[in-house]
C-alpha cells in the first residue's frame, strides 16, 4: 500500500504541475491578447491584471509539490554536501530536520489558508471592479490548501526516505 500511496500522490503531484503549466500558457495568451488590444483595437482585455495576480499564486501552489519532489525548492547545500560526503547518516538526518521542519510550515499554511478559504467562499469575496470585471478569489486560495498540504505529504515521504537511511535501511536517491 505504500507504494500506491507514493503512485497516487506522485499522479496528483504530475497533474496539479501540469495544471500548472496550462496556467502559465493561458496567462501568456491572455497578456499577448491584452497587449494587442491595447495596441490594436485601444480596447484592452478587462481583467488581465486581475487575473495574472491570481493565477501567479495558483502557479506557485499548483507546482510547490514537484518543486519539493524533485527537491527543487531554493536552499543552500554546500555545507549539506560536505557533511553527506564525510556522512551519509548525519546528511540524512539533517535532511530529515529540514524536511519536519518543512512539513511543519507548510502545516501551519494549509491551516491558515483553510480558514482563508472558508471566509472567501462564504463572503463570495471577489477582487476587480463591479461592473467592469470580477473573479472569486476561493478558487486561488483553496488553490493555496491544497498545494500546501500535498506539499506536506511530499515532505513527509521525503522525512522517511530519509529516517530510513539514518536508521541503515537503504540508501538515499
Amino acid at each position: 500500500m505504500h507504494n500506491k500511496s507514493r503512485s497516487a500522490i506522485g499522479s496528483l503531484i504530475a497533474i496539479m504541475n501540469g495544471a500548472g503549466s496550462a496556467l502559465i500558457v493561458v496567462i501568456t495568451l491572455l497578456i499577448c491578447a491584452d497587449i494587442i488590444g491595447r495596441g490594436v483595437f485601444n480596447s484592452p482585455v478587462a481583467g488581465v491584471a486581475e487575473m495574472v495576480s491570481l493565477s501567479i499564486v495558483a502557479i506557485v501552489f499548483l507546482q510547490l509539490a514537484q518543486a519539493v519532489r524533485s527537491n527543487a525548492l531554493a536552499r543552500t547545500d554546500i555545507l549539506l554536501s560536505v557533511v553527506e560526503q564525510k556522512s551519509p547518516r548525519l546528511g540524512a538526518l539533517l535532511h530529515t530536520i529540514y524536511d519536519v521542519i518543512a512539513a511543519l510550515l507548510f502545516s501551519a499554511l494549509a491551516y491558515g489558508s483553510h480558514a482563508r478559504f472558508l471566509d472567501a467562499w462564504s463572503s463570495n469575496e471577489h477582487v476587480g471592479v463591479y461592473g467592469l470585471f470580477t473573479a472569486p478569489v476561493w478558487p486561488v486560495v483553496g488553490i493555496v490548501v491544497l498545494g500546501s498540504t500535498i506539499a506536506v505529504l511530499q515532505f513527509i515521504l521525503h522525512a522517511i526516505r530519509n529516517v530510513r537511511v539514518v536508521f541503515g535501511n537503504q540508501g538515499r536517491t
